[in-house]
Formats: structure tokens, C-alpha cells, sequence
């Protein structure tokens, strides 16, 4: 087919001729419909601008086909070959188009772009008005970047993994043109063969196939708009949705979206049981059935399309089918601020309003071998891992204000965790306490510093929702599922603070962390040592009963800054003795040992002290201190809960 435009076909660019003041002119587009620039093509995603070229086409953009819709996203979509400057503007003018990309000018959607052979292998032959407009719909309401979201959930939404649920007659028809007999293989067999070569590129020439026939044999209705709230129910490829005769005021309404758009609506007269398995490949929007009477529905060619831009009732995009009652209301009634304050912990699970409550996603703490916590002062992250335990510190978090690690043995599981702060202003002085079956009470992070207030509690906790990072703001713990209250005869409710006090060598000039562990009936400890110096850097400790601790600095650095991503490590098993060496001065690094029996030159020496394991091991250190300074002691059975 020949792809030349014809003078007709392509887009008005500025005028070369420039004015008396050497500007050049347009005539006054101030109330024409000028569309946001796309900067990608839209099927193979590469970038469409090529500067050598920047003179002669349009925006500076290489030989494309624009499919644009004036008023998108129901409107009828056409088709334009953006070619030269020299063309005719008037038939533009007529339609109430400009292409002049003013900065000045509103821009709204309604533009996508094609690198020309990209959109010969889909369109093939046939440019009818009628195709034209069922690809660009089509495209432009399956395609996650175009979805009408604010740009942070758009963002979050586009990393949707593909499911690549690809027909069989696709695959077996790629398989045919590559001499490959699949067409022999059940569907079954295909996907796991897929699950091990997403990436390939031949299933980039199977989702074309897929797309096309979709184009070409997927239903064909009128359009239909309506509000969201009349809509009983729809189901992506289906001919029209299922309407109510009266809009629904009550109950709730979830929304699916996946990796091609929104492919379920379900009206919830009662709310379902709570479902805290994710789904990898779908995201969920589940909104109180009386704000949905504001949010237009359009339905076309077994496709949706949901205005929800501008719609303040959008509370939360999440990963898991049904989210807790509570969590729901909880961010719903908040949703679009921020706020400084706390709000009631009797009432809501959230532990804080500077996280944004847009997305949530799910970690759950079933079957877990560890947790690394990421502290800074806008709150903290959790990364959960699998068993078994991990024997080393963890450095997966990216954070300057300190890590905690925490294993947990294979027969081990959480109780309980408890969040606290320490100052009212920012979570800059937080600390975590987690006990667990095995292994009892665990502290993570800061050392307390005044009185603290109970920010969340959570028994037999089940799943952690987090804000996930995005281009503002980094991943932070929004709430611990479920939420629970503890009793006033709670096993730590009364202590105000918790540890003993901090040592007199710190200066608390920045957070000081601290962890702790007994030292009684130890079965192997690993001891991390910092390779500049071999002072102590962590232990790993695994107990008779199976628990196990981590004490320590979960990422420790060198004096000079650099990260010491390999620590020495030595392993002692069933150990007797522990010797620390005494600190001398407030910036000497102190050094840790184990043995199994004395060691003669270290219980001679004047530098060190030995201690039999008995009583409790207690480490602290200041993250943002400069030089580093962390100290270690060993102290009575009891000591780590401070001062009631």
C-alpha cells in the first residue's frame, strides 16, 4: 500500500513567514481544541522525535500517523498522515482543530501517535472511517497510559504487569508463519512455555495477531452513556452492560482494571468478605455506591470507559479483590489531603495523614523469613522475604536514616507488633516492637526519648498496606491489618519508654538506634565484622528453640562513607563466652567476639571484658553521626524495658 499522504491527510503547521516583530503568527486559535503532544508511539512504545527532521515536520517528529478525536473520549476518532508545513490549515480550522502547540493554549486529550510501519502492521490495507475509529477508540481505552486518571495513578497503573492472555489461534497462527506447529499444544502447555520467555518477541508478534483479530471479529454496539451508579453489571468483551432501572445509592461498587483497561464492574449490595490474597496482573477501585452517581460510563464495542479524572469519590487503587471495611472508610473520608495531625486510632487502622491514600498495596506477613524496616522522617517501609532467614544484613531498602533487620526461624511467627513514636512532629523518632512465638519481645529502631504514644497495634497481624514509592514520595507504611486494642494489662502498655538509657558516649546529635537479644541458650551465633577494621557490625543469632535475632547495625558503613558491602563474617556454634572490647573513647569502634571455652590472651588483657552468656546483648548506634559511633553492652535480664 502506498503510504504517501496526500495534501488533504496531513496536519497545518505554523506559518514560515515570520511577522514585523520576527515571531511568527497564527490566526486566533484561542477557542480550538489543541491536543496534548504525545512523545511515544503508542504500539511499540519508542520515542517518535528525531531532531535532524525538526524543520520540515510537525513538533520535530519522525513520519507518523496521528489518529486524533476531537471530543474524546466518545467522540469519532480520524485519521491524519503528519507530513510537511506546506499544507492547507482551513479544513482544520472547519473541524475546530489546532495543531499550533501553543504553551499557552488548554490542551486536552484526544491525540495518539503511530510510527508509520507500525501502523501498517496493524491496520494492514483497510483505512475505512469505520476502522479508523474502532482503532483509535480501541487503543485509547486499553491502553493503561490513557486511562482517566491523575498522572500518580496513572504512573502506578502503567507498571500493571501483562497478563498476555493471548488466544490460541493467535500463537498458532505466529507458530504457523515461523514453522512451528503449536496449534498441536494445549493452551495449557503454551502459557508455561510463556511464563519462562515473556520478553520474547514473538509474543510481541502474538499480541499484534491477538489485537487485530480483536479488531476485526470483537463485537460491534452503538455507544452507550450512562452513570456508573446505574451499571448492575459488565464484563470487558460482553455487547452491553447489565443497567438498573434505578441508579444504585447504596452499597458499593468495584471496579477492575487491568494491563488493557477497566474489564469488570460489579455492583456490591453487601460487602464482601475481606480478601487479602493479591492479584498480580489486576488492580481494584471499590468506592461507596452514591459517589459513583457523578461518574460518567461509556460502553462501545465491548469496551468501558470511566471518567474518573476529576472524581473526588476515588478513594483507593488496591492490589487485592476486598480490603478491610475499616481501611476503606478510613482513607474514603480523607482522601485527596494530607494532613499533619493523626486521626483517631479508636476509629481508623491509618497511623498517619502525610501518606498519601491514593494506592495501597499489600505485603502480607504470612509464612514470612524476615523483615528490613526503612526509617525516615516521613515514616517508614517494610520489605517482608521469604524463608528461610536471611544470615546477613539486609540493604534492599534505599534509605539515610537507618535500617533495622529482623529473621524469623522456620517454625516462628508474629504475635503481635506495636508502632510508637517518640515526637509528635515527625516519625523521625519511631520504634517497632514485634514479639514472636519463638523468639519474645524485638525492638526495632529508635531509642525512645521522652514519653511515646501508640500509634498501631496489630494482633496476629495478617498484611502491611503501603504507599508505594512514585515520583514524589518514597514507600512508606500506611497501616498493619488487622487492627487490634490492646488490653491495659498488655505486657508493654506500661512502659513509657522502652531500653535502658543510652550511653553517655553518644551524643544525640542525630537517631540513635538500638536492638537487643538474651544471651541465654544460644545455639550458633554469626558475627558480621566491618572489613576496614573488623569492629562489630552486627549478629545474627539463632536460639535452641529455633527463634532467632538480629543485633546491629543492618547496614553499617565505613568511616570514610563508603558502603562495606562485605563484612567479615565468622559462624561459632553452641558458644560459652563473649568478650567486648572496652571503649576507651567515645569514638573508638568496639570489637566483638565468641568462643566455645575461655580465650586465655583475651581474659588476660586489659582491653577486653568477658562475659559468660547470661543477662542481655544491647547495641546502639546514631545513623547520620559523624564519624560513625555505635557502642555495645551487656546488661541484666530485664534491662531491655526501660523505666516504667
Amino acid at each position: 500500500m502506498d503510504w504517501t499522504a496526500s495534501s488533504s491527510e496531513v496536519a497545518q503547521l505554523p506559518p514560515d513567514s515570520p511577522s514585523p516583530s520576527g515571531e511568527v503568527e497564527w490566526p486566533d486559535c484561542e477557542r480550538l481544541v489543541h491536543f496534548f503532544r504525545p512523545n511515544s508511539c503508542i504500539y511499540c512504545h519508542d520515542f517518535l522525535e528525531i531532531k535532524e527532521h525538526r524543520d520540515v515536520l510537525i513538533w520535530g517528529y519522525r513520519p507518523c500517523a496521528l489518529l486524533y478525536c476531537k471530543d474524546a473520549p466518545i467522540g469519532t476518532w480520524k485519521l491524519s498522515w503528519e507530513t510537511t508545513r506546506d499544507v492547507d490549515f482551513s479544513m482544520w480550522r472547519d473541524e475546530g482543530i489546532c495543531w499550533c502547540g501553543g504553551w499557552d493554549a488548554e490542551h486536552t486529550d484526544g491525540l495518539i501517535a503511530f510510527h508509520q510501519d507500525c501502523f501498517a502492521a496493524i491496520d494492514g490495507a483497510d483505512l475505512s472511517a469505520e476502522r479508523t475509529d474502532r482503532l483509535g477508540r480501541t487503543y485509547s481505552w486499553t491502553d493503561i497510559r490513557h486511562l482517566s486518571f491523575d498522572h500518580g495513578n496513572q504512573y502506578y497503573l502503567a507498571n500493571i504487569p501483562d497478563a498476555q492472555n493471548y488466544r490460541h489461534d493467535s500463537i498458532s497462527s505466529v507458530g504457523q508463519k515461523l514453522g512451528l506447529s503449536l496449534d498441536r499444544l494445549p493452551l495449557e502447555t503454551l502459557r508455561h512455555i510463556q511464563s519462562y520467555c515473556r520478553d520474547a518477541p514473538f509474543w510481541k508478534m502474538v499480541k499484534t495477531i491477538d489485537f487485530t483479530t480483536y479488531l476485526d471479529m470483537g463485537p460491534r454496539t452503538k455507544m452507550l452513556s450512562t452513570t456508573l451508579a446505574s451499571v448492575a453489571r459488565w464484563t470487558r468483551g460482553s455487547t452491553s452492560p447489565v443497567l438498573s432501572s434505578t441508579q444504585y445509592t447504596s452499597g458499593h461498587v468495584r471496579v477492575t482494571i487491568d494491563r488493557q483497561g477497566f474489564c469488570e464492574i460489579e455492583q456490591l449490595s453487601e460487602y464482601p468478605r475481606v480478601c487479602l490474597v493479591k492479584r498480580p496482573y489486576k488492580r481494584f477501585i471499590i468506592l461507596q455506591a452514591r459517589h459513583a452517581v457523578s461518574i460518567k460510563a461509556s460502553f462501545k464495542d465491548g469496551m468501558c470507559w470511566l471518567g474518573l479524572q476529576n472524581s473526588g469519590s476515588i478513594s483507593t487503587i488496591w492490589d487485592i479483590p476486598t480490603p478491610p471495611d475499616e481501611l476503606l472508610y478510613c482513607v474514603a473520608e480523607y482522601h485527596g489531603t494530607r494532613f499533619s495531625s493523626h486521626p483517631s486510632h479508636e476509629t481508623c487502622s491509618m497511623m498517619g495523614w502525610s501518606i498519601p491514600g491514593n494506592i495501597l498495596e499489600t505485603v502480607s506477613l504470612d509464612n514470612i523469613g524476615g523483615l528490613t524496616v526503612g526509617f525516615t522522617n516521613h515514616g517508614f517501609e517494610m520489605e517482608a522475604y521469604n524463608k528461610p532467614s536471611k544470615l546477613q544484613q539486609v540493604r534492599y531498602l534505599k534509605t539515610w536514616s537507618g535500617k533495622a533487620y529482623m529473621p524469623l526461624g522456620s517454625n516462628d511467627s508474629i504475635l503481635w507488633i506495636q508502632v510508637r513514636r517518640y515526637d509528635s512532629s515527625d516519625w523521625d523518632n519511631t520504634s517497632i516492637l514485634v514479639k514472636t512465638k519463638l523468639s519474645g519481645v524485638i525492638h526495632l529502631g529508635h531509642q525512645g526519648e521522652g514519653p511515646g504514644k501508640i500509634v498501631a497495634f496489630s494482633k496476629s497481624p495478617r498484611v502491611i498496606f503501603h504507599h508505594p514509592s512514585d515520583r514524589n514520595t518514597g514507600k512508606r507504611v500506611a497501616a498493619i491489618h488487622p487492627k487490634s486494642n490492646p488490653s491495659p494489662d498488655h505486657e508493654v502498655s506500661g512502659f513509657a519508654n522502652i531500653g535502658p538509657p543510652v550511653p553517655g558516649s553518644l551524643f544525640i546529635t542525630s537517631p540513635t538506634f538500638w536492638s537487643w537479644a538474651p544471651l541465654q541458650d544460644i545455639a550458633s551465633v554469626h558475627v558480621f565484622m566491618a572489613a576496614v577494621d573488623d569492629s562489630f557490625a552486627g549478629m545474627h543469632i539463632t536460639y535452641k528453640n529455633g527463634g532467632q535475632r538480629f543485633v546491629g547495625d543492618a547496614d553499617r558503613s565505613s568511616t570514610t562513607g563508603d558502603w562495606l558491602y562485605q563484612a567479615r563474617e565468622v559462624r561459632v556454634e553452641n558458644p560459652t563466652r563473649l568478650y567486648v572490647e572496652i571503649k576507651t573513647h567515645r569514638r573508638r569502634h568496639q570489637k566483638v567476639e565468641l568462643s566455645v571455652g575461655n580465650e586465655d590472651a583475651l581474659e588476660k588483657s586489659e582491653l577486653w571484658e568477658g562475659y559468660d552468656l547470661v543477662g542481655e546483648l544491647h547495641y546502639w548506634y546514631q545513623v547520620r553521626g559523624v564519624p560513625y559511633r555505635g557502642e555495645v553492652q551487656v546488661l541484666p535480664s530485664g534491662s531491655w524495658r526501660g523505666l516504667k
